[in-house]
């Protein structure tokens, strides 16, 4: 399996179970993209599959590897792919969280620190 395929399998996957997230993860990713393009002239077709991993690290580079890494750690913000947090993200984790909250609890794995804090907040 390509980390294109992977990718599409992550988000597929998720969607199963909650639309919604899928559906933001989708956006999120769409927009990085529409970056790439716009500032590289970087077509979907053109994303590599793996890039230098050093420079996957520095997010320097796009490629389909760093796009799954970021969905399979559960990066709600999708910091990985250089976003930062937003009002509109918050709000729409609110309703998240408020929605699905049976998915949402202490055992729920991310690293994302600030989503921690917050599923901690409403365990309490």
């Amino acid at each position: 399996m390509s980390w294109q395929e992977y990718t599409v399998f992550l988000l597929e996957s998720i969607g199963i179970y909650n639309r919604d997230l899928m559906l933001h993860y989708y956006r999120k990713v769409k927009k990085f993209m529409i970056w790439y393009k716009n500032k590289f002239n970087t077509k979907i077709e053109d994303i590599p599959d793996t890039a230098e991993i050093k420079l996957e690290s520095k997010k320097k580079v796009i490629s389909w590897r760093r796009i799954a890494r970021a969905i399979e750690k559960n990066d709600f913000y999708l910091r990985r792919l250089s976003f930062g947090q937003t009002k509109n993200d918050d709000r729409e984790l609110m309703e998240l969280i408020h929605k699905w909250d049976n998915l949402l609890n202490r055992t729920t794995l991310t690293d994302d620190k600030t989503l921690q804090k917050i599923i901690e907040e409403k365990c309490s």
